[in-house]
């Protein structure tokens, strides 16, 4: 059944569909998470990190950019005063299971690589935003950290390689992904303060048993 502009939005929020579903429907999708943000009471600061990594990582075609997404987004949410949680783990998604990383903040997850994977760009699911699916508004449709076969080679790889390592040996620009950090975060960075600053950062293995 259509809904018309001035009907109830079926999300429940009491409000207009035009006012509600409608309007984020026709946004953008890095508008789209500065609103998400926004309803989940962050600064505004957060929701332009996520939208300026958003835009670059959709620039580059960054697809299947999961472990190097959130390595640099690690370091930018840090850089302005948040503390997230650098994760690696098995997701399950339509029976099959996959390696990914993301990132948690005060226990929820943020998640945008999942909107850009290996299969041409094709998104698994939207852009998790605090815990919720920036489509939907509802909690992720993916299982994430699930005890399955256990990662593999390349996130084992990943997960076992210095931070600073990793995130200077990204090949796309002229100071890796700490050049990433100063786009995302639109100011001039001190690297070599950085590389001291992040020098033991690890990801944490997530696996709900």
């Amino acid at each position: 059944m259509k809904i018309g502009r001035n009907d109830p939005c079926p999300c429940g929020s009491g409000k207009k569909y035009k006012n509600c579903c409608l309007r984020k429907e026709t946004m953008s999708i890095p508008d789209r998470i500065k609103q998400a943000v926004k309803e989940s009471g962050y600064n505004e600061d957060i929701g332009n990190v996520f939208a300026n990594m958003y835009r670059y990582m959709e620039r580059k075609q960054w697809w299947g950019a999961c472990h190097a997404s959130c390595a640099a987004l690690y370091v930018c949410l840090s850089e302005i005063g948040y503390k997230p949680k650098l994760c690696i783990g098995e997701v399950l998604g339509q029976g099959l299971y996959f390696d990914h990383s993301w990132i948690s903040l005060d226990d929820k997850m943020i998640d945008l690589a999942i909107s850009m994977t290996l299969l041409g760009g094709v998104p698994a699911s939207g852009v998790i935003i605090l815990g919720k699916d920036i489509k939907t508004g509802l909690p992720p449709i993916l299982d994430y950290g699930v005890p399955g076969r256990g990662i593999e080679d390349q996130a084992k790889f990943v997960m076992e390689l210095p931070f600073n390592q990793y995130m200077d040996s990204f090949p796309d620009e002229k100071d890796g992904l700490w050049g990433v950090v100063r786009e995302v975060l639109c100011a001039d960075v001190n690297i070599p303060s950085l590389r001291e600053k992040y020098k033991d950062t690890k990801r944490f293995l997530i696996r709900h048993e």
